[in-house]
């Protein structure tokens, strides 16, 4: 079943012919050739692309914008949806984790019914995350256009679900308690008046029926209908805004921390870029945006893209490096431990070199302090403590010869 249908195509249909038959002027015939070098769809086909989700809630529109730009990885969310029925809160992060998709598609895992027309009007979503690639403020002026026809309708007001704020020609569209999130669906011929593009008529979204509440209506003949209550997972949604004044989509998933209390952190704005990693080589459309996100490193700051290998510098060969020489040692009595403290607090290079050393001067290094442990033996000194000469003096012999028999005691001369 389609979930994308053109409506009032009979009208529309006698009115291209009319617009068909109409012979265009030289002068409109170049500004539209003009303008289609430079931008890749038309107002007229903005208008229709946008119309079924102008009137989402800021933060629900900026992840399917965001979203739209990684179809394959949308495709793969919807049949995950789909053979995951009912899975929620902390279950379904954990679930999602693993994936490796954009935090913009696996926040929209949390709206199953979205994710469902995503996938089925295929074509409709890559159109749209190429015109938020190539024309971003064109499309972003083009959501306020549509949501200020209808305000003036009557058809976009405040309600139970949503705050509807208008500032400065600003309109923005928020939940009255953050993290509260309800699905609008409504028909485009209705809520935004009489449609001022006949030849290009709006898309009516009808969900999924396994994900239509119970009074959803079959047809739509009144304003909005609304779809059942999401609970949002902040660790999977990220809060993110669009900035209708300057253009962009922020998002407040990088913590920075107060140089005065290291420990407290707090949410800092990031501007989204385009990863295009998580393209998974698909093809761009448009000449335009393949020229400019082709074969193109992530933009720094990106919170899904991971550095690539080659960026990392390898380490420093020992042989670049000359070796230090050997007489830089301090002598060994005093330094014996030096070595051994300078290896362990030394840098890797010299850590390379200590090991690289030919053996023979580790060798010598290591006999060195061989003639100095020789001075210090007590040798010496255990010779001059000898009682050698001690025993000589104490010997008898001269006082054992009076002791004789027959010989006097006392014997001059004769």
């Amino acid at each position: 079943m389609k979930y994308a249908r053109p409506i009032a195509w009979l009208a529309c249909a006698a009115a291209a012919a009319v617009f068909a038959a109409a012979p265009a002027t030289p002068a409109h015939a170049q500004a539209s050739a003009a303008w289609r070098t430079q931008a890749p769809y038309t107002q007229q086909e903005l208008d229709q692309m946008l119309a079924p989700i102008a009137l989402y809630p800021d933060a629900l529109i900026a992840q399917v914008l965001m979203a739209a730009t990684y179809p394959l990885e949308v495709v793969q969310a919807a049949r995950f949806v789909q053979r995951n029925p009912g899975l929620g809160g902390e279950a379904l992060e954990r679930a999602v984790a693993p994936m490796g998709w954009d935090p913009s598609v696996a926040a929209l895992t949390q709206f199953p019914s979205v994710l469902a027309m995503m996938s089925e009007e295929l074509d409709w979503t890559q159109r749209l995350g190429e015109a938020f690639l190539a024309q971003r403020e064109q499309v972003m002026d083009t959501v306020q256009s549509l949501r200020a026809k209808a305000y003036a309708a009557g058809s976009l007001r405040s309600t139970e679900q949503q705050h509807v704020i208008v500032q400065d020609r600003v309109i923005v569209i928020e939940p009255w308690q953050p993290g509260l999130l309800w699905v609008p669906y409504y028909n485009p011929l209705i809520v935004y008046g009489s449609w001022w593009w006949p030849a290009y008529p709006p898309f009516l979204w009808v969900p999924p029926v396994v994900y239509r509440p119970p009074y959803f209506p079959e047809v739509y003949s009144v304003g909005i209908v609304w779809g059942p209550l999401t609970v949002v997972l902040g660790s999977l949604w990220h809060d993110p805004r669009p900035v209708w004044r300057s253009r962009p989509i922020v998002v407040d998933n990088a913590p920075v921390f107060n140089v005065i209390v290291t420990n407290a952190s707090a949410p800092r704005p990031q501007v989204w870029h385009h990863d295009t990693p998580h393209r998974r080589r698909v093809e761009y459309r448009t000449p335009v945006v393949r020229e400019r996100y082709q074969a193109r490193p992530p933009a720094p700051g990106q919170h899904v893209a991971p550095p690539p290998a080659p960026r990392i510098a390898p380490p420093a060969t020992s042989p670049q490096v000359a070796p230090t020489p050997s007489p830089r040692v301090a002598p060994a009595p005093r330094v014996t431990p030096t070595p051994q403290r300078e290896r362990e607090g030394a840098t890797p290079p010299q850590r390379e070199r200590e090991r690289v050393a030919p053996p023979s001067q580790r060798e010598r290094e290591q006999v060195r302090p061989a003639p100095q442990r020789e001075q210090v033996m007590p040798a010496p000194r255990r010779e001059q403590v000898t009682p050698a000469p001690q025993r000589q003096q104490a010997m008898p012999a001269p006082q054992r010869e009076p002791r004789q028999s027959g010989e006097p005691q006392q014997r001059g001369p004769q």
